[in-house]
C-alpha cells in the first residue's frame, strides 16, 4: 500500500470504531423503565430532586398514565399514591396525588419537561419536595 492511502484508511477505520462505540453505549437519558404499552403513558426521569434543603442529582424514573386499566389516570412514582387526578390544559398535564407519603402535583409539559411540587409530614414537621426532569414521548396504544 502506498503511503498516501494509509492515512485516509486509518481515518475511516477510526470513524467506524467511534460510531460503533456511540451506538452500543445507548441513550444517556433513558428513564430505565417501560410502562404498559396497552395504555397511553409517559416514561419520565427526574434529574434533580429536593426534599427540604437536601437535594440530589440521582435519577428517579417513573411512569405517568393518562388512563390505566380502570380508566383512571395513574402515577407510578415512589412515595406517591398511584391514584391520581388528571387535569389537562393546552400546554401541560397536571397529575395530583394526595394519599401517599408525599402529596403533590406532577406537571408534564407538552415539550416533555416535568416538574414536581409536593409536601410530606404535617404541622411543624412539614417538608417541601421539588423536582425537575424530562419525559419520553407519549406512548399511545
Amino acid at each position: 500500500m502506498k503511503n498516501s492511502t494509509v492515512l485516509p484508511v486509518l481515518v475511516v477505520i477510526t470513524i467506524v470504531i467511534l460510531t460503533l462505540t456511540v451506538m452500543m453505549s445507548g441513550r444517556s437519558n433513558d428513564p430505565g423503565i417501560q410502562g404498559d404499552r396497552a395504555y397511553p403513558h409517559y416514561a419520565c426521569q427526574i434529574n434533580r430532586y429536593c426534599e427540604g434543603n437536601n437535594c440530589s442529582d440521582t435519577p428517579i424514573s417513573f411512569i405517568a398514565y393518562l388512563s390505566h386499566e380502570d380508566g383512571e389516570p395513574r402515577l407510578e412514582l415512589p412515595r406517591f399514591d398511584p391514584r391520581a387526578t388528571l387535569t389537562e390544559t393546552p400546554d401541560r398535564y397536571f397529575f395530583e396525588s394526595n394519599d401517599g407519603d408525599i402529596s403533590g402535583i406532577v406537571t408534564i409539559f407538552k415539550d416533555r419537561g416535568v416538574d414536581l411540587a409536593g409536601t410530606s409530614g404535617a404541622g411543624a414537621s412539614l417538608v417541601e419536595h421539588f423536582a425537575s426532569g424530562s419525559c419520553d414521548r407519549l406512548v399511545e396504544p
